[in-house]
């Protein structure tokens, strides 16, 4: 994570609270991982976090009352 990203999920946590951080990143780092898995990148390439990480909170707003009764 760079610098962007940490203010990219800080605005984030601001937007949707406190306790959307940890799904947003659980979810953001999921599909980074898969996307990272299907592209093959070759090895030391980048991938950048902010997209995976907006995708998070854009799948959080629509289904964070299912996930927040999942994690709790």
């Amino acid at each position: 994570m760079g610098g962007g990203d940490i203010k990219l999920m800080a605005m984030i946590g601001a937007w949707l609270g406190i306790r959307s951080i940890l799904p947003v990143i659980m979810i953001g780092s999921f599909s980074g991982s898969i996307y990272g898995l299907i592209k093959n990148r070759r090895k030391g390439g980048v991938i950048p976090f902010g997209p995976f990480l907006s995708l998070g909170a854009i799948v959080y707003v629509f289904f964070g009352d299912i996930i927040s009764n999942f994690l709790l």
